[in-house]
């Protein structure tokens, strides 16, 4: 078969063929999902703040080439548009947090919020 004949598979959930990876990555897309009416872009102000940290790198930057699901970036690409950054940088935003321990659990969270409004 070339590959020209292969057929791709779909990159987003609902789209006819979608399917997901596993269990895992079908509850992080709906929760993401179900609280995408609550999401908010940053303000100008907010934005440039933000990305005023990643501006001056602490040390010389490099670029890496990385293979991940096409559906992992086309859902990177769409929420660094939301947040009208560039997904580039909104990648390596996460994995700076990821690597500096900053990046929280959603479900941890909510525990906590939880754990403390019962209390």
């Amino acid at each position: 078969m070339e590959v020209s004949e292969m057929k791709t598979p779909s990159s987003f959930p609902g789209d006819p063929g979608f399917k997901y990876l596993d269990d895992e990555e079908k509850a992080l897309i709906d929760g993401i999902e179900a609280d995408a009416d609550t999401l908010q872009p940053l303000s100008e102000v907010e934005r440039d703040a933000f990305l005023s940290q990643f501006r001056k790198a602490d040390s010389p930057r490099k670029n890496v080439t990385m293979r991940m699901e096409e559906s992992t970036i086309n859902g990177l690409k769409a929420r660094a548009e939301t947040d009208g950054i560039p997904y580039q940088t909104l990648a390596a935003m996460i994995l700076k947090k990821y690597v500096q321990g900053a990046l929280l659990d959603r479900d941890a969270v909510r525990e906590v919020v939880k754990a403390l409004q019962t209390a």
